[in-house]
């Protein structure tokens, strides 16, 4: 005899529209800095680019 037993458990939270108002702008402030940081780094590459360029 076979006995089946299936249970879903389902738990969920709601963010308050605060909350939810807080955490997209922390996403686009660390945007903001990852692409500062990105920039920062290519113009550092270009830079020491152009330079080997010219020494040669």
């Amino acid at each position: 005899m076979t006995i089946e037993v299936r249970q879903l458990v389902i738990r969920s939270s709601v963010q308050s529209e605060t909350a939810v108002v807080t955490n997209e702008q922390q996403l686009m402030e660390t945007i903001a800095a990852l692409r500062d940081e990105l920039m920062s780094e290519c113009r550092e590459m270009v830079s020491e680019c152009v330079r080997d360029s010219a020494e040669r």
